[in-house]
């Protein structure tokens, strides 16, 4: 899929997928597949229920680091990231932008450290603790900001419901 014709498929103007692009650090591809392209639905899925890029690039970082952390996919490429990002899943398991599955319920409150989902990857000269990561605090930091985009969503639901009922009353709808 071209940079045009994603444009047409979100319904945004090249700016805004080029601004995306760059804010959240996504690589350009002349051939888009299906899982960047729901990657970018899910953004502005998001923002159009109110919640801010700012945190949805935070909330992006954080979804890289636990991954890298946890080693829960193979790779690091964007791609690899976002490999699960169009299949519908548990969502209590599952981190909200990459769909990558986290072994465990997103809000549970315990997670085991040293956990590691690739055994068989190499060990690193120094653990992640030691690097400054910590999969516990990133974990936390990660469901807090969660339910905050959660408490968004919810709000600005009911808001859109109301301006979809005043738009059929006022007969905009045709």
């Amino acid at each position: 899929m071209t940079l045009s014709e994603l444009s047409r498929t979100l319904g945004r103007i090249h700016f805004w997928v080029s601004g995306i692009q760059r804010q959240f650090t996504l690589p350009k591809m002349d051939d888009m597949p299906g899982t960047y392209v729901a990657f970018l639905r899910k953004i502005r899925d998001l923002e159009n229920l109110g919640v801010s890029r700012e945190r949805l690039v935070r909330l992006w970082e954080l979804e890289q680091s636990l991954i890298r952390q946890l080693h829960l996919v193979p790779g690091n490429e964007f791609l690899h990231l976002i490999a699960g990002c169009s299949t519908e899943a548990n969502p209590d398991r599952r981190l909200l932008l990459s769909n990558a599955d986290l072994g465990v319920p997103l809000l549970a409150r315990d997670l085991q450290p040293g956990l590691d989902f690739a055994a068989a990857s190499p060990r690193e000269l120094f653990g992640g603790r030691e690097m400054g990561e910590d999969s516990v605090r990133s974990l936390g930091d990660y469901r807090s900001l969660l339910r905050e985009v959660r408490e968004t969503v919810s709000t600005q639901r009911k808001v859109l419901r109301e301006s979809l009922g005043w738009e059929k009353a006022v007969g905009l709808s045709r």
